[in-house]
């Protein structure tokens, strides 16, 4: 939806919340139903939005209690609750807006790969739609934001550099200090 879209469904939304507010009197409690717009509006237009809802959706509901529920209730009770309203729809919005912040942020790190990769059993490398091989690293670099350092296993460690890994030979001369044993 686009921005304009999202006022205007939210403004709608909103103004038929206080209708129902206004008609069901002290009774019915819809302004508790007040967070789904200023959440939309926070999450979709953004923090200054969300409290303009804010605001002007407790400021609504302060004026029903002091002109139509006026006999049901005190002054002072309309504006400790016109405070309350505020400050809970006020950190409705900050936590609406923090979560979303997060959630694109995490979006932009995150990309999975999915499905099935076809792979080599011996070289690891992956084959390509077009059928061609790609080594590892480069085809999971190229398909995601992962990137990759190289190191070798213990058990490639002993094939490859078997004078780093015999016993017989460990480095600074006890056995207890070869790479992949932990020393103590």
């Amino acid at each position: 939806m686009t921005r304009l879209a999202w006022w205007s469904a939210l403004g709608l939304f909103s103004v038929g919340l206080i209708a129902l507010d206004v008609v069901t009197g002290p009774y019915v409690l819809f302004p508790i139903t007040f967070v789904i717009p200023i959440y939309f509006a926070s999450v979709h237009l953004g923090r200054g939005p969300g409290i303009g809802f804010a605001s002007v959706l407790a400021a609504c509901r302060f004026v029903t209690a002091t002109t139509v529920e006026a006999d049901f209730m005190p002054g002072w009770a309309a504006v400790v609750n016109a405070g309350i309203n505020l400050v809970v729809l006020g950190g409705l919005v900050l936590l609406a807006v923090k979560i979303e912040e997060q959630r694109r942020a995490l979006a932009k790190r995150v990309q999975v790969l999915e499905g099935i990769l076809p792979i080599c059993s011996f070289c690891k490398r992956i084959r390509r739609p077009d059928g061609t091989w790609e080594q590892i690293e480069m085809y999971v670099s190229h398909h995601s934001a992962a990137t990759f350092s190289h190191g070798f296993c213990e058990a490639c460690g002993r094939e490859h550099y078997p004078e780093l890994f015999s016993v017989s030979n460990p480095p600074n001369g006890r056995p207890d200090a070869a790479p992949g044993r932990g020393a103590t």
